[in-house]
């Protein structure tokens, strides 16, 4: 409990934390006002479900191009740079409606760009990580990180309905605006070390670039593709999970919508949990941890798809959140004690690939699934697909935990690269 609080109180990494916190209440306050908005507008779901489908696909589109421009910038230029990107163009969404301007395709087009530069900011945000958080001390980084963001999913869609419904959601989406410039205006004030590259970029050094940030995820040498694979199963899962609750609460519970508040509530406070656990104890396998509680949720989910109580439901999802958030973290973790500083944006960037494909996929089979089977059977299915993907990468999953620097290694590492590297190690 010392060290997190020790960890909160460092300068660079106190600061990263507080523009997270303030950033992302935001943009999950702005979740709910941007979603009322445009069905006010246009009394129209398919409208909404395009707003979704728009939030969702330039990571999957440009993951693969950004994480070159990642490791050959700084960290804290390209993470000043979006949230002022974001933040203006989230402050134009309000302006336009003012003046009568905004129609339905410039809003396509502003949450498009808005997702884009979100797409870009988490893998650049868990890249920078290593270089302002002391080694023995990054599974609780990641953890505290992951906190602030479940944090913001619990409290921005609450605070987001009260507003929308005292206030005109333009004004909400304001607010919005405003603190993801707050969060640039924190990181101003964090120093991160940066190595500037000695070559300059050529479209042949591009690709060539991009190719290595595959063979790190898909090559033999690091052995990331379980890691790839957990990510995968992690957005197969609580992409669909999510939708599914609803429909869950009232055909097999037979309640109402306060039910699927409490279940939704109940899966993030869950997630909460297991983040604030991993931020004050870190386990001593990662990947036994990640398969035993890949395993414990798929049990769970199985538990919730025969449960006809709402108590016994919300205490099964809660639990079942606490095994599925473990997997952030501890991918994270793992990836940026394995992997060089030069490389963890692409890394990262290719990693999200394999969750944003679960995520589509699990979301494109859902329908199939509950027209065919039902709610419970659905759930059952998604419990089964659980537990034994955590089966199938459980050996891959323990190896390529193998043969992780320790923390005296990872300083000896941080020393050389600064002594031999043949431009200087910079402060932004």
């Amino acid at each position: 409990m010392n060290e997190s609080l020790a960890l909160i109180r460092e300068k660079n990494f106190g600061l990263l934390l507080g523009g997270q916190l303030i950033s992302q209440i935001g943009e999950n306050l702005n979740r709910v006002a941007l979603l009322w908005f445009v069905y006010k507008l246009t009394n129209s779901p398919g409208a909404v479900a395009t707003i979704g489908i728009l939030q969702t696909l330039p990571p999957l589109l440009f993951g693969w191009l950004t994480g070159v421009a990642l490791d050959r910038s700084s960290k804290k230029s390209v993470m000043l740079g979006l949230d002022t990107t974001r933040g203006l163009i989230v402050l134009l969404i309000p302006i336009l409606y003012y003046f009568h301007w905004l129609s339905l395709p410039v809003l396509d087009v502003l949450v498009f760009l808005i997702a884009v530069t979100s797409g870009i900011f988490g893998p650049a945000l868990y890249a920078s990580i290593p270089e302002i958080v002391p080694p023995d001390k990054t599974i609780a980084g990641n953890a505290m990180m992951q906190t602030v963001g479940q944090i913001g999913m619990l409290l921005g869609p609450i605070l987001g309905g009260v507003l929308v419904s005292f206030w005109n959601p333009t004004v909400v989406m304001a607010i919005n605006g405003l603190t993801f410039l707050i969060s640039a205006i924190f990181l101003i004030f964090i120093h991160i070390r940066w190595t500037p590259p000695t070559t300059p970029l050529s479209p042949g050094l591009f690709f060539r670039e991009t190719a290595e940030g595959y063979k790190v995820v898909f090559g033999k040498q690091h052995n990331f593709l379980p890691l790839f694979l957990v990510m995968t199963f992690y957005g197969l899962i609580t992409g669909p999970l999510n939708i599914l609750l609803p429909i869950y609460a009232k055909n097999s519970l037979h309640e109402g919508s306060g039910a699927f508040g409490l279940l939704i509530s109940a899966l993030g406070v869950g997630m909460l949990l297991s983040s604030l656990l991993l931020s004050l104890y870190s386990p001593r396998s990662m990947g036994v941890c990640i398969r035993n509680a890949f395993m414990l949720a798929g049990l769970l989910l199985g538990g919730l798809s025969v449960t006809h109580s709402l108590p016994l439901a919300i205490i099964l999802l809660a639990a079942a959140g606490m095994g599925l958030s473990v997997t952030n973290p501890l991918i994270h973790t793992i990836v940026q004690k394995k992997t060089s500083p030069e490389l963890l944006g692409r890394t990262f960037s290719t990693i999200s690939l394999g969750f944003l494909s679960g995520l589509i996929l699990g979301m494109a089979c859902l329908p199939f699934l509950l027209n065919s089977i039902g709610p419970s059977r659905t759930v059952l299915v998604m419990g089964i697909v659980l537990f034994s993907g955590a089966i199938v990468v459980s050996a891959p999953l323990m190896r390529s935990e193998k043969q992780l620097p320790t923390d005296n290694e990872s300083t000896r590492n941080l020393i050389g690269l600064q002594q031999f590297s043949p431009v200087e190690v910079r402060e932004d």
